[in-house]
């Protein structure tokens, strides 16, 4: 069988690719190639190619010789039409669904989002900008750094949401702050941002007294169901790269929070990595990287603000600035490779290396797109048109 599989994967992959077994023969050949080290690891890929790979990938029992990035590229390319639903899938979506009605989620949802944004400070500040940005950056060209791409990716939603000095900003999912303590410095913007990582918190807290912003900016430690408990209400609202941690079935009532807190006439952009159609999702990454994890379609987002007097302005897609995003990120990752094996050992660095690849791989393929929605309560006729379009390709076809 492993025979047919690679004899279909180099039908299309010009490189070639080999598999070396534990015997040390080897199936087919070219400038890449996989060695497995034990025949267990053979069982566990066919019966789970996803879950099977990633995990003896991560206990180095699978050696990759040539580039990880285009040996996954085939192999994605490979298992595209050949997705399957599991049915651990479903029973995990079933239990969610029966804990959220019973309030537990947002407990779930808390400690899921811990335990990856508090791996460390330290540990993110060795691969994101300057700003502690984790989320698409927008290269207006490829040379540009990724620091400049962040500041551009910022600067686009401002304009998006047409701020301006007095403007009342929420932070749903405020990370490190960037857009919080920018905004209040720059428009001089009253914004507030609420995480449920006490890491950002506490960072995002030292920035704003730091820059001397405490009447303009705060934060809160809290789940955005619970922001109608602050008693306030905004005409501009913005989310970032949160809208992945809601979950399956929760969207609804994401919309409805923020329906909620947003005046009419205001505007909301949702900044999300998601899915052209309904599709299958990563569960490597959802058990190691992201639990409870969930990339929305496009007809997930436009149906579950159905009702709430939400209006779309416009959809945008970057998925190529992920990409590039991606492989910046990946590029400073394995310039702290030492730092991250003495801090956090060889299984964590192998277990990151290949969600940074897949991610990079995901955008690259069009398995993944990364979609901003702009939205405004209420028809806003006035809203200006300002569609522009680039000069020149990012990457070659």
């Amino acid at each position: 069988m492993i025979e047919k599989v690679i004899e279909h994967i180099n039908q299309n992959f010009g490189e070639g690719l080999g598999v070396e077994l534990p015997d040390g023969s080897c199936i087919g050949g070219g400038k890449h190639r996989i060695k497995v080290l034990n025949h267990r690891v053979l069982r566990e890929v066919f019966r789970d190619p996803e879950m099977g790979f990633g995990e003896a990938y991560m206990r180095g029992d699978i050696i990759v010789e040539g580039d990880l990035e285009e040996i996954i590229t085939s192999c994605m390319e490979y298992m595209k039409g050949q997705e399957v639903k599991h049915i651990k899938d479903a029973l995990g979506y079933f239990v969610r669904s029966i804990l959220k009605a019973i309030s537990f989620i947002k407990h779930i949802e808390g400690r899921e989002v811990r335990k990856h944004y508090d791996l460390g400070n330290d540990f993110y500040k060795l691969w994101l900008d300057e700003s502690m940005t984790y989320s698409c950056a927008f290269f207006l060209e490829p040379n540009m750094t990724l620091e400049e791409a962040q500041r551009e990716k910022r600067r686009i939603i401002y304009e998006k949401l047409q701020l301006k000095e007095g403007d009342r900003l929420l932070d749903i999912g405020c990370g490190w702050g960037s857009i919080v303590v920018e905004t209040a410095h720059l428009y001089r913007t009253r914004s507030i941002g609420i995480t449920l990582s006490r890491n950002q918190y506490e960072w995002v807290k030292k920035r704003i007294k730091e820059l001397g912003l405490e009447r303009l900016a705060d934060v809160y430690l809290m789940h955005y169901e619970d922001l109608p408990s602050l008693g306030r209400s905004f005409n501009k609202v913005v989310s970032v790269g949160m809208f992945e941690h809601v979950g399956k079935g929760r969207h609804r009532k994401f919309f409805d929070i923020v329906n909620s807190v947003i005046e009419r006439g205001g505007l909301f952009l949702l900044h999300t990595i998601g899915k052209v159609h309904k599709s299958s999702q990563s569960r490597w990454i959802r058990k190691y990287i992201f639990p409870g994890g969930y990339l929305p379609s496009i007809e997930e987002v436009l149906g579950a603000i159905k009702g709430f007097d939400f209006n779309l302005i416009d959809i945008d897609d970057w998925r190529i600035h992920y990409y590039l995003t991606l492989k910046e990120w990946l590029r400073r990752f394995y310039k702290a490779k030492d730092w991250i094996l003495e801090k956090y050992g060889e299984e964590f660095f192998r277990m990151w290396e290949l969600y940074l690849v897949a991610s990079a791989v995901s955008f690259r393929i069009g398995s993944n797109h990364l979609f901003q929605f702009l939205l405004s309560k209420g028809v806003v006729n006035s809203y200006p048109i300002m569609r522009r379009y680039l000069g020149q390709a990012l990457l070659a076809s």
